[in-house]
């Protein structure tokens, strides 16, 4: 009998660091994995953290980690070569059938783009950008220091509508052309949002809650707000209860979550 906690090596291709926090591990695996998917990622005498999967390929998947605590301190010091072990994916991802025909906007917060990044490459890298109506991306970020896959959102903007801005440009050393202020004050610059617009959200709950109450005043319907939540989980199977919140169980229910199910999740 298959045992649902077993994970398999994976070897580590290359690493990409994009702050001092924060880097990106692409691995050999054949995980199959859908855009708004996470898996657990484990490490010997370190322990085990899901993390989000922000790319996926045919024989490899990438992580995106901020340096916070054991396992992630722990995947820091790895090299490319170095092997690690994952199990999944898990979780319920974005609905991708609903989107198509209509406009799709994704709002982003911080280290939260790294959930959304595959829902965006998923039009964008494979030709399916002509399903939808429209594309834009919104992505907040605290500082210019902090901004994350600074490549690919200029690669997006050549293909769609992106908006990148920065809550403060205090003590940055380098010019800042992007927006200032907080992400969701920039909801109002995207064109054509309305009953026919599906949003997705991630990122920090206040953000997403400000964010619903904006698109609703935008008369975006409830029921085509998407948010994916980040909360800490420990099986990734809906067996230990550490992730509930309330009666959903994020890593089983979620974590991608319709706003009309997960309204009393951040209100």
């Amino acid at each position: 009998m298959e045992n649902i906690y077993t994970a398999a090596a994976a070897t580590v291709l290359d690493i990409t660091a994009h702050t001092d926090t924060e880097r990106s591990f692409r691995l050999a695996t054949d995980i199959q994995a859908s855009p708004g998917q996470f898996v657990m990622v484990s490490l010997p005498h370190a322990g085990e953290a899901p993390i989000a999967i922000s790319e996926i390929g045919a024989t490899d998947i990438s992580i995106t980690v901020r340096n916070v605590g054991k396992v992630t301190s722990g995947l820091f010091r790895l090299r490319p070569g170095d092997r690690l072990f994952v199990r999944g994916p898990y979780g319920v991802g974005f609905p991708l059938d609903l989107f198509e025909g209509g406009r799709l906007l994704v709002i982003a917060g911080g280290s939260g783009l790294a959930a959304v990044k595959p829902l965006v490459e998923h039009y964008l890298q494979t030709s399916r950008l002509h399903r939808l109506k429209q594309l834009d991306v919104l992505v907040g970020f605290r500082s210019p220091k902090h901004v994350l896959f600074k490549d690919h959102l200029k690669h997006w903007a050549r293909d769609c509508g992106v908006v990148v801005t920065v809550d403060t440009t205090e003590d940055e050393t380098e010019s800042w052309a992007g927006g200032i202020g907080f992400v969701v004050s920039y909801i109002k610059t995207v064109g054509n949002i309305g009953p026919g617009t599906s949003a997705v959200l991630t990122g920090p709950p206040l953000m997403m809650g400000n964010a619903v109450k904006e698109l609703v005043r935008h008369q975006v319907q409830e029921d085509r707000i998407w948010l994916s939540f980040e909360r800490h989980m420990k099986c990734g199977v809906g067996k230990c209860g550490h992730c509930r919140i309330r009666d959903k169980y994020v890593c089983v229910d979620g974590p991608v979550f319709s706003y009309v199910e997960a309204r009393e999740l951040i209100d």
